[in-house]
């Protein structure tokens, strides 16, 4: 943890069953505004955090000295975690992105911008070609650096219900079609982030189809 790290490395030797009630606090507060700091974008603090320049501001605002008043602090924090990272993860996406197309003959691109590989076409007369048309799947969801964001099995949705790229891409096999979606950031969760996905990123889907239930089912039931 960031402040916990720093503030261990100031107490020497001493562990925690040495601790005095100061060293406590001092070490439990610490720990917190670490997982705090960490919890906020662990991505965007990767390589960007002078631990040294952390403890600084801490003491300063200690000793009432500090060279930042709490609004310039926040009005940063703001500009970094919504302008600059946002605008750093579109750039390294992309190059992810391009790097998988340039890696992969077996890749095609529509015009929207999808990457996607057919691994099995599937069977052909049982396809979705409706926006209104469910799918049952088995997929798995992953960051450019592999994280596993999400995972399902024997899943049902309507693909009128789900992020573009699945909208489109779902209706390039037949059942029992397996199919991998490289998805660019505006066809995914765009310039916002979405729980674990960082703003503007671009993800990977692997996707098996069991099932597809046509509209016209679908509505009589």
């Amino acid at each position: 943890m960031v402040f916990a790290a720093a503030l261990a490395s100031c107490q020497g030797s001493k562990n925690i069953k040495s601790f005095t009630t100061t060293d406590s606090l001092s070490y439990a507060l610490g720990t917190d505004y670490g997982n705090h700091a960490i919890n906020m974008d662990t991505t965007a603090l990767n390589n960007a955090l002078d631990v040294s320049m952390v403890m600084a501001g801490f003491r300063d605002v200690m000793a009432k000295k500090g060279q930042m008043t709490q609004e310039e602090a926040f009005a940063f924090l703001n500009e970094w975690f919504s302008v600059r990272i946002p605008a750093q993860n579109a750039l390294e996406n992309q190059e992810w992105l391009d790097k998988v197309k340039a890696d992969n003959k077996n890749i095609q691109e529509l015009p929207s911008g999808l990457l996607y590989e057919i691994v099995n076409e599937g069977d052909a007369s049982v396809k979705a070609i409706d926006d209104a048309d469910q799918v049952m799947v088995n997929y798995k969801g992953t960051l450019k650096n592999g994280n596993v964001f999400d995972q399902n099995d024997s899943i049902s949705f309507p693909l009128n219900r789900v992020i573009p790229a699945w909208t489109e891409g779902m209706k390039l096999v037949g059942k029992g079609g397996d199919i991998i979606l490289w998805v660019p950031a505006h066809l995914g969760y765009g310039d916002r982030p979405a729980g674990s996905i960082p703003a503007n990123s671009a993800l990977k889907f692997e996707v098996k189809l069991l099932d597809v239930i046509p509209a016209e089912e679908t509505s009589v039931q």
